[in-house]
């Protein structure tokens, strides 16, 4: 028995030091997941970029009548055929954040990922062309995972390592849409793996750096640097009063955008009309829009970088340019084509805030050189409000601006926020679209799941017996893979390293996921 024992003892040390061996590895790939990305993510936003200049150059030039017609009749085509690209792969629908949650907990299985990427990468760049409000961070997180998911399976990475290299990919995506890499690695932690894990947190920061290396290669001058944020030269109980101010008011409108976006997009699908007529309605919206403010369109984030280095003063003005974003970013989310909603959501928090700075100045309460500071605050405020990512928010807002002196502030105010948005019960955006997902016929089919997990030193599973293990009802193991061979779970003494099967009903791995990824890892 000793001997079994000593022998065993052995293995596992073995196992440790082999176990570290591959973490290295595993580090290693992520970089070059993130280099990989990067290549893919930064050409999406220069093409966003150069198709919106374009875009604005025709508009602004104010060309003869006739020529409208055509770029009309073009831009509807577009439109049609990205219709029927998402009617084709349903998975490369909206944002993405959803969909490549739902992968990294296994919900969702890319059957054809490169085929998937490409036909994200160019439905949303011709989207976003046709002026539609959307975001480019979402559909580049979904294309990191994509990338991910190729290189799991091209480097035949194990089942509990493929997660790993999925979010990396994701973090990825949003670090070369903002060149921002410590923010992207609190995401994938707050909205996508929901779940503070350290590989997961390296692997991502790792991916993350590199692909906002290539971003910021390629965009050296990052437009939210101009931006001034000078600080209210105000008393103590004068800031409280500020930023409770803030809070209250950005909760409340936070709940009424949630609500109004999610009943246009529920609303949407309701409407009978054809996939031609319902692209024209959105068409002939994007149009009188380019025709009066063409900044307003592709999501609105050049009309907001204008208005907090050198805004309007007119708060009527400013209101009515934000409730037509407002209106505009919902049917354009409501229509399933690929974009995120990051981006306009930061665009309708920066102008809410710039209503409420310009209100402030004529109280008297701060200066007009005051109003930027105020609209950075409540960009990450309401991020906090409709996203729930309190951490990515104001960590995001930092570092795209540079500006540390509204860091505490974004602090307290986001955090009151989250406070007020949990006593309104805002649900988070992405959380109430992945729901929706889920709950679809196709979804509501499946009836048992697999889950794939990775025994690390010290854990609840590391060393016991798997038929002594104590585990939620209706959850099997189904197998044990350890050096390249399939054991049976029956009399095996689980040690690090070993990749662990475990099945379970469909419909608890929401439930489920966290609770049993740490029974395998310690945290």
């Amino acid at each position: 028995m000793f001997e079994h024992w000593k022998s065993l003892e052995g293995v596992r040390k073995w196992h440790v030091w082999k176990l570290k061996l591959i973490d290295a590895r595993l580090y290693f790939v992520s970089i070059f997941v993130g280099l990989l990305t990067g290549l893919i993510a930064v050409p999406y936003h220069y093409l966003l970029q150069f198709f919106f200049n374009a875009r604005r150059t025709f508009f602004d030039s104010h060309p003869h009548w006739y020529w409208y017609i055509p770029l009309f009749f073009f831009l509807w085509g577009i439109l049609i055929f990205v219709s029927w690209l998402v009617k084709k792969m349903p998975l490369i629908t909206g944002g993405g954040i959803p969909q490549t949650r739902g992968v990294i907990n296994g919900r969702i299985t890319y059957r054809h990922p490169f085929i998937e990427l490409v036909s994200k990468f160019v439905g949303g760049v011709l989207v976003m062309s046709a002026g539609l409000s959307l975001g480019r961070e979402g559909p580049s997180v979904q294309i990191g995972s994509y990338v991910g998911s190729l290189i799991s399976k091209w480097g035949r990475v194990l089942a509990g390592e493929r997660k790993q290299l999925l979010a990396a990919g994701a973090g990825a995506g949003l670090a070369a849409a903002f060149a921002a890499p410590l923010a992207s690695s609190l995401l994938v932690i707050e909205s996508i793996e929901r779940f503070d894990a350290p590989k997961t947190a390296i692997t991502t920061l790792l991916a993350g750096v590199v692909a906002s290396g290539v971003a910021s290669w390629i965009f050296p001058m990052n437009p939210y640097h101009l931006i001034d944020a000078v600080d209210p030269l105000l008393s103590f109980w004068s800031q409280v009063k500020l930023f409770l101010l803030l809070a209250v008011v950005i909760s409340l409108f936070g709940k009424f955008y949630s609500e109004l976006t999610l009943y246009f997009k529920r609303v949407y699908s309701k409407v009978k009309h054809s996939v031609c007529m319902k692209m024209l309605y959105l068409l002939v919206v994007a149009y009188a829009i380019s025709l009066v403010e063409v900044s307003l369109t592709g999501g609105g984030e050049q009309f907001l970088l204008g208005q907090a280095t050198d805004g309007s003063t007119q708060i009527m003005w400013v209101l009515a340019m934000m409730m037509i974003h407002f209106v505009f970013t919902a049917l354009s989310i409501a229509s399933g084509l690929p974009g995120g909603n990051f981006i306009p959501t930061l665009v309708t928090g920066g102008l809410f805030g710039q209503i409420i700075a310009l209100i402030l100045v004529q109280k008297g309460f701060i200066a007009q050189e005051n109003v930027s500071y105020i609209m950075l605050v409540c960009m990450s405020a309401f991020l906090v409000a409709v996203i729930r990512t309190p951490l990515t928010a104001i960590v995001l807002i930092t570092e795209i601006t540079g500006h540390f002196e509204v860091f505490y502030p974004s602090v307290v105010v986001g955090g009151l926020t989250y406070y007020f948005t949990e006593l309104l019960q805002i649900k988070p955006f992405n959380v109430t679209l992945y729901d929706d997902m889920i709950n679809t016929p196709d979804f509501q089919q499946q009836k048992r799941y697999t889950l794939s997990v990775e025994i690390m030193t010290g854990s609840y599973f590391d060393g016991k017996v798997v038929d002594e293990l104590q585990l939620p009802e209706h959850c099997i193991i189904m197998n044990v893979h350890r050096d390249r061979k399939d054991l049976k779970p029956a009399g095996t003494r689980l040690i690090p390293g070993d990749q662990v099967q475990i099945e379970m009903d469909a419909q608890d791995i929401e439930k489920l996921y966290e609770p049993l990824v740490s029974m395998a890892n310690i945290y």
